[in-house]
């Protein structure tokens, strides 16, 4: 009967799992190769976040990006799938001038942290989250997880897991 009841509460467990996951009005998108871009709900309110750059150590704040979209990028040097997109994500960021980039360094240490930029050859801030609280605040849900906000700063767009510069340019691409 314990092991009825135990199954029952694993069952349970699962399905209410879906029920946030699905509530929460994220998809996450997987196809073969790269992670697919999804559109984000068009009428949600400005993402604001500020923090401390992992490399420089100088407070980085969305408000000074007002105006420009922004492609925000949760990494982790202990990632695989970060590693794996951090040098599209680099080329793709120069070749991208007009546009604020933005990591966010999710419970990683400073060292790893500043050793991955220096591997990568990334150019612009990233925002050590050593608890995770701007990810989760941001509804994580794998890493490495792009952001697509537009002009005013809204999401448009979210790839959950690993791409590659089309998979960039098509999020980007929600954004105008």
């Amino acid at each position: 009967m314990s092991q009825i009841r135990s199954r029952r509460a694993v069952i349970a467990a699962a399905a209410l799992a879906l029920v946030a996951v699905l509530a929460s009005g994220v998809v996450i998108a997987r196809q073969s190769g790269p992670a697919a871009v999804v559109a984000s709900a068009g009428n949600e309110k400005a993402v604001a976040l500020s923090g401390r750059d992992v490399v420089s150590g100088r407070v980085v704040d969305l408000a000074e990006f007002r105006g420009k979209p922004v492609v925000i990028n949760i990494w982790a040097s202990w990632c695989p799938g970060c590693n794996a997109e951090a040098a599209a994500l680099g080329r793709f960021a120069r070749a991208h001038p007009e546009v604020a980039f933005v990591g966010v360094n999710f419970q990683d240490s400073p060292s790893a942290a500043r050793a991955f930029y220096k591997r990568y050859g990334w150019t612009f801030p990233s925002i050590a989250d050593p608890d995770g609280e701007i990810a989760f605040a941001l509804r994580l849900q794998g890493t490495p997880t792009t952001i697509v906000l537009d002009a005013e700063h809204r999401e448009v767009a979210r790839i959950v897991g690993e791409t590659d510069e089309a998979g960039f340019a098509e999020a980007l691409a929600r954004a105008s």
